[in-house]
This record gives C-alpha cells, sequence and structure tokens, in this order.
C-alpha cells in the first residue's frame, strides 16, 4: 500500500511520526508521506524512526494556498526539506499562520470559550495551530459535538470564527516545491466546493505553474468521485496521487487504507526513478 498524504502532531495530526511509522507497518503501508501543513520538522524524526524497518518515506508538505478567493492545498512529494526557498515559504506561512490563530482566538471570546489561545496551544503543543485544533477545544468545552459541528457552526467560511487568512499564492507554492526538487499535487481537489468549471480554471492554472499531478483518492473519496478525478487527470494530462489524509483516531479512513488508483490513472510514482518507485 502506498499513503502520500498524512500529518502528524508537528501540525494538526494526532500522532508522533514514530507512532505513524509503526502504523504504518501495521497496516502493510510500503511507502509513506509525512505531509505536514506548513512545516517539515517531522521528517527526521519519520525518517529515524522508519531507518531500520520496511517503510519508504517520502519528504512531502501541505501548503496552504490562496486561489482568487479560495483557500487551496498544494501537496509536494520529494522535496529536499533544507532547500533555503522552501524554508522561507515555510517561515511566512507560520507568521501569518500564528496570526490567524489570535485572531481566531478572539472571535472565540465572543462565543463564550476564554483563553482560547492559550488552550489551543496547549492542544497543539506547537505555535502552529490550526482550526483542527480550535475544532477540538470547541469539543472539549462543549460547544460542539464533533469537528464536522465545529466548522459548520465556528470555524468553516463566513461563521463566527473564520479568518480569511493571506496565504502564498498558487504560482509561489508550486515554485517553491519545484524549487525544493519536489513535485507539486492538488491536494483534494473536491474538497473546497468549487464548481465544476472553477475546479477546471483551478487545473489550468496549477499546471501553467508547473503543477504535475492530483489526488484522485483523498481519505473516503467515494467511488463516483475517484472516477470523476480519474477522468480529469486524463483530460488534463496530470498523474494521479492517493493519501489517506489520516489525522488521527476521528479520521474515518485509517493510514493507508484508503481505496486503490483506478486502473486508468498513471501514478505520480511512475515518474520517480527505479530506486524510489514503489511497486503499484
Amino acid at each position: 500500500m502506498i499513503d502520500l498524504h498524512c500529518h502528524s502532531s508537528f501540525s494538526d495530526g494526532e500522532h508522533s511520526p514514530a507512532l505513524l511509522s509503526d502504523m504504518a507497518l501495521n497496516n502493510q503501508v510500503k511507502w509513506l508521506a509525512l505531509t505536514d501543513h506548513d512545516t517539515v520538522e517531522g521528517l527526521a524524526l519519520l525518517q529515524q524512526a522508519s531507518c531500520h524497518k520496511d517503510l519508504n518515506i517520502v519528504k512531502g508538505i501541505e501548503l496552504s494556498v490562496r486561489w482568487k478567493k479560495h483557500d487551496i492545498h498544494i501537496i509536494g512529494l520529494n522535496i529536499d526539506p533544507m532547500d533555503s526557498h522552501l524554508k522561507e515559504i515555510i517561515a511566512t506561512q507560520n507568521e501569518r499562520r500564528i496570526a490567524r490563530a489570535a485572531q481566531i482566538a478572539d472571535c472565540l471570546v465572543n462565543c463564550g470559550i476564554k483563553d482560547a489561545l492559550k488552550k489551543a496551544l496547549e492542544l497543539a503543543g506547537h505555535q502552529r495551530i490550526g482550526r483542527p485544533h480550535f475544532g477540538q477545544l470547541l469539543i472539549n468545552e462543549g460547544k460542539a459535538a464533533d469537528m464536522k459541528a465545529a466548522f459548520k457552526r465556528y470555524l468553516g467560511r463566513g461563521k463566527a470564527a473564520y479568518v480569511e487568512t493571506d496565504w502564498i499564492l498558487l504560482d509561489e507554492a508550486v515554485l517553491g516545491i519545484i524549487k525544493a526538487k519536489g513535485q507539486a499535487v492538488i491536494a483534494h481537489p473536491l474538497k473546497y466546493s468549487l464548481t465544476r468549471t472553477k475546479l477546471h480554471e483551478l487545473i489550468v492554472a496549477f499546471k501553467s505553474a508547473g503543477g504535475v499531478a492530483m489526488e484522485v483518492v483523498s481519505g473516503e473519496t467515494t467511488v463516483t468521485d475517484m472516477n470523476e478525478l480519474a477522468g480529469l487527470c486524463g483530460r488534463f494530462e496530470l498523474l494521479a496521487s492517493t493519501g489517506s489524509d489520516y489525522h488521527g483516531q476521528n479520521s474515518r479512513i485509517a493510514l493507508g487504507k484508503q481505496r486503490p488508483l483506478p486502473v486508468n490513472c498513471r501514478p505520480i510514482w511512475d515518474t520517480w526513478d527505479n530506486q524510489s518507485r514503489p511497486a503499484s
């Protein structure tokens, strides 16, 4: 099994890189990419935890970007985490992420939650707070039954604690990944509630910037959606990627347990050299 999208406690995931390594082996995952949000800090620990195991690590990241009025996520695979340009992007992203967290916390005060920033920092264990950390806080405070409800009532676009963020632009993210010797991938393309016309516009803009692939399978992607995305990959000549988007015990799909790619897709790993190419 190949899983090219998951998260650790270095962003908004529940588990340490070492535990993800153990879980991957238990689930017969042979190739695993850690794609934490706007950080590469967990990669070295994952590599260290997996060095004597039958698990191959793909170095990754997931960058939040702005495209028109939409927040889009772009994954970088096979990146060089030490690349200076990528480090600059990460620093910029985290400055904006930290500022956003303070604004969200201010909004939650008006929703009846005191010390929201302090509590979210304690949940995260680092300063790179994501909305899921605030979602968990809302659950802990009895304001939401689950993460879906937290986003629907408080954290989603247009809701009381939604803060629009000036992420880097799509072109900047793709270029940064390319400069870091990686391949850019559109993460979970159907998650952004784009019209099909807008999704096609996004794909064209992404390809023009140098992007090469799209996730055809992400988490619990349905067969219908998977086949639609496979068709788009063919139409726009994109490679196909796959990942569980695993965050922790509340994720609906376990690490490495997502559906296999449709046979009519060309997997992104087909472009990797023989030494780093997993078996399909």
